[in-house]
């Protein structure tokens, strides 16, 4: 993928996970009751909530508890807990536009047009009374659906009783965010099957990356070594190409923690050399993909 989309992808996912961060922020505190300072405040006192709601908040507190118990302070956990919320959600967006393309066609079109996609008018002609009578037209009814039908063959990149998937943006919110996904300027991309790769790898802030690499050069946390595992994917898949094409391949500079030959004296022979393959034919273990966002 070209330098120059790639910077378009990383913009647009920049822009997308503060405006989620910062919406599911409000609604944790304005809705339940958890602020990004780590209070809680008492369920009593949140008579707002009804059975689903309140069930709703314990499941927040245990999840952003068990962040605490990993080693993160209240507050750590708390923003943890939002933004891997806001990545589940992104990551799904993200999934949907990939398969509905053109090229893929996996599902009808919806979001490629937001609520005016293909997919969402079939699905209100159903009952249109009744999408008339869902906040926003019903169009939060039919991803979640949607979202649910995929589950049964997508498992957790789709699964709506993991803890993260309680927060769904506020309509203002999912627009703007669809509006950046649907920027012509990222059109080729999702023809791509890498995007979903450099999402990820873009989600993290270089601020929290660089962080945590000052504080110790191993990941320390199950939550650093999902956005820590460059090194091992440079490692793996990169130096497998970069040896089939005998250090002569772009990686070696996009690659930044491959292990490679530094001295002049050391060059490549034909022992070193491995058979040419075609990328989609290689098959590697990843020992750590149980992690969150490896699960991904």
């Amino acid at each position: 993928m070209k330098p120059s989309l790639r910077s378009h992808i990383y913009n647009a996912v920049v822009q997308c996970r503060r405006l989620l961060e910062s919406d599911f922020s409000r609604q944790l505190e304005g809705t339940y009751g958890v602020h990004t300072d780590g209070t809680f405040e008492p369920l009593d006192g949140l008579t707002h909530l009804d059975a689903v709601g309140r069930a709703d908040r314990q499941a927040i507190e245990a999840a952003i508890r068990h962040e605490e118990v990993a080693g993160a302070t209240r507050q750590e956990a708390v923003e943890r807990y939002v933004r891997e919320s806001a990545f589940t959600f992104l990551n799904r967006l993200a999934a949907l536009k990939l398969m509905e393309h053109p090229s893929r066609a996996l599902i009808q079109p919806s979001v490629g047009a937001g609520d005016q996609s293909k997919g969402f008018q079939q699905f209100s002609l159903l009952s249109p009374e009744a999408m008339r009578a869902q906040p926003g037209g019903g169009y939060r009814l039919y991803l979640e659906l949607l979202f649910d039908d995929l589950s049964q063959t997508l498992g957790v990149l789709f699964d709506r009783t993991l803890p993260t998937s309680i927060l769904f943006p506020t309509q203002s919110c999912l627009q703007e965010v669809l509006d950046l996904l649907n920027d012509p300027a990222l059109e080729t991309v999702w023809a791509e099957d890498e995007t979903i790769g450099w999402i990820y790898q873009y989600f993290t802030p270089t601020e929290l990356r660089e962080e945590a690499r000052r504080a110790s050069s191993a990941p320390r946390t199950s939550y650093e070594l999902a956005f820590r595992n460059q090194f091992y994917a440079d490692n793996t898949l990169g130096r497998l190409w970069w040896e089939m094409r005998g250090g002569e391949t772009r990686l070696t500079e996009q690659c930044q923690y491959l292990l490679r030959f530094t001295s002049d004296d050391l060059r490549f022979t034909s022992d070193d050399l491995r058979p040419k393959r075609d990328p989609r034919e290689l098959r590697i273990l990843d020992p750590a993909c149980g992690a969150p966002r490896g699960a991904v």
